[in-house]
């Protein structure tokens, strides 16, 4: 695992258009994954792969992911951040057509994985690209004009996957997603090609450990950003199977769904990461994040309705919470690294993965004892521990 050093960063070329080329193909990126995240966990159910199980699928793909992003530092030395981006692109390409060309379970075990590899580590590389034009009293503002670019794509394109997908249409649906992607490569290509990179540093574990025990900050921030990646590996796995298969409602449905949902984050990480950077700090935007995702979490237990309308405000009220939790929980941590704090930027950057371990086994282990509604409970539950997180750390104003 590694990370810029702030002091010995290299700036790209005319920072400015480098910035906008990154914001824009982080946008791609989100159009290509969104148009198919929800749809992922019910197409290989449609498959074969038994719906009770389907978290084991993602948690080994996490396991790989996590041990990837791990090593990564030996490619970045090796042939530089921009090689490794190019070649992750085409083969995310490659991964899409498979998807909808094989049949065999046990190749589309294998393209899986992949396919979930891959995604892990081009945002890896776009973080990098990212914070090589990055200065630190910017950091709120830029992080949340960042995360606002994958937030329109996250609109638009579940509704569009989910007509594209129609009933049982996953084929059109990869083929799709694949070439939407193919600009990628090209944009990456043309504009970030005289890309410097800075020095890498691998992950010591053992430093890393010291420092989460001996800094209360720095564990809590930790805490309550991989908990908002536990709430998110749910969502993206159960609740299109919840939607779907348990409650009859078509695929197409979760698309409009989720977009009126990830509203909440095109309208408030902007400004809420402008707030903490001038007016509020980032604590009480926290704890105010993980009380009102604990609420709503919770409240989607009791929704058996299969109203569009209703599950698209319910959805998005879980949004409103993840959005302050996201912005507030990166913004902090952002804030508080440095040259000295190499270990805590690269685990920081791994709390995904573990996220997407810990959830799905979470998930399988509900379903055991379960009717799949009551994850969501279970999880607003875990979800009510970020309180305890984020009232212990020190504010930034």
């Amino acid at each position: 695992m590694v990370l810029i050093h702030r002091k010995d960063k290299h700036i790209i070329k005319n920072v400015t258009s480098s910035r906008h080329s990154v914001y824009a193909l982080n946008f791609i990126f989100s159009l290509h994954l969104a148009l198919i995240a929800y749809y992922m966990s019910t197409f290989m159910v449609s498959r074969g792969f038994p719906h009770e199980f389907i978290g084991l699928l993602y948690a080994v793909g996490s396991m790989v992911t996590l041990l990837a992003i791990a090593n990564v530092s030996f490619l970045l030395k090796k042939f530089g951040n921009y090689t490794n981006l190019l070649v992750l692109g085409i083969i995310e390409v490659l991964a899409f057509i498979g998807f909808a060309l094989i049949d065999n379970l046990v190749l589309l075990f294998f393209i899986f994985l992949i396919a979930f590899l891959v995604p892990a580590l081009i945002a890896f590389s776009l973080d990098i690209f990212l914070e090589s034009t990055t200065e630190e009293e910017d950091t709120g503002g830029i992080r949340g004009i960042f995360l606002t670019f994958a937030t329109i794509a996250w609109i638009g394109a579940p509704v569009l996957g989910g007509f594209i997908v129609g009933e049982n249409n996953y084929k059109l649906l990869f083929i799709i997603a694949a070439l939407v992607f193919v600009p990628f490569i090209f944009l990456a290509g043309s504009q970030l090609k005289h890309f410097k990179d800075p020095k890498y540093s691998q992950l010591d574990v053992s430093n890393f450990m010291t420092s989460l025990i001996r800094r209360v900050d720095l564990r809590n921030v930790f805490l309550s950003q991989f908990l908002l990646r536990f709430f998110f590996g749910i969502m993206v796995i159960y609740l299109p199977i919840y939607i779907h298969n348990t409650l009859g409602m078509p695929l197409s449905s979760i698309g409009i769904i989720i977009a009126s949902a990830t509203l909440a984050f095109l309208l408030l990480e902007i400004p809420l990461g402008k707030l903490a950077d001038s007016v509020f700090g980032e604590k009480e935007i926290l704890i105010l994040g993980f009380v009102v995702i604990t609420i709503t979490t919770s409240a989607l237990t009791f929704l058996d309705t299969t109203s569009v309308l209703i599950w698209s405000l319910a959805m998005f009220s879980t949004r409103i919470g993840a959005a302050m939790i996201e912005i507030s929980s990166e913004g902090y941590f952002f804030k508080h690294v440095d040259a000295g704090d190499s270990d805590e930027v690269s685990a920081f950057r791994m709390l995904s993965p573990i996220a997407y371990i810990v959830s799905p086994l979470f998930g399988t282990l509900m379903l055991i004892f379960l009717p799949i509604q009551f994850i969501f409970l279970a999880t607003a539950l875990v979800m009510a521990t970020g309180v305890l997180f984020a009232a212990k750390l020190k504010d930034t104003l």
